[in-house]
């Protein structure tokens, strides 16, 4: 069976590259009671995201105006950070939002960049790059909250629905 296991099929491409930042990231979602150091990796994760919120959100003018990393429960759900604006609108919101997405982007550069030299071997700095990108992957996704903020945006994204329909009724 180990045979069939290639590492050179890690370092062909910057997607299979991440693929064991990928796995971290979903084990690191699943773990429950952790210790020290997989808590200070998801803190990384959680400040990367609340981070692009606040820097996307001064950039589009949502104005932001407080940021905690200190967890606490709302709810009943436990919060890990959050970003407050107080100029969000219908122009701004769904960018401000989404910001956390930006890190896909980030995380397959720094991975490219990497592999500049062309397909390598492994090296040890490579487990610490997959630690340290694992938290990113798996903290990229918006929350709840950001998905509400999205909405709203809703005449932009009626606007793009109705603009999408349009192209596909004029091309189809």
């Amino acid at each position: 069976m180990t045979k069939y296991l290639n590492l050179n099929l890690l370092f062909s491409d910057p997607v299979y590259y991440l693929v064991p930042s990928l796995l971290l990231g979903v084990f690191m979602a699943f773990q429950r009671r952790t210790w020290i150091a997989m808590k200070f990796l998801q803190f990384t994760g959680v400040l990367v995201h609340e981070m692009l919120h606040y820097i996307v959100g001064f950039v589009t003018m949502a104005r932001p105006s407080s940021m905690s990393l200190v967890p606490r429960t709302d709810g009943g759900r436990l919060v890990l950070g959050s970003v407050g604006f107080v100029g969000l609108n219908w122009i701004n919101a769904w960018i401000t939002a989404l910001a956390p997405l930006l890190a896909l982007p980030i995380v397959y550069g720094l991975a490219s960049w990497r592999l500049t030299q062309g397909p390598q071997h492994f090296q040890w700095v490579d487990i610490l790059i997959w630690v340290a990108f694992a938290p990113q992957c798996l903290n990229c996704w918006p929350s709840r909250t950001d998905w509400k903020l999205v909405l709203i945006s809703w005449p932009l994204i009626g606007l793009l629905a109705a603009s999408i329909v349009a192209w596909i009724w004029g091309h189809g």
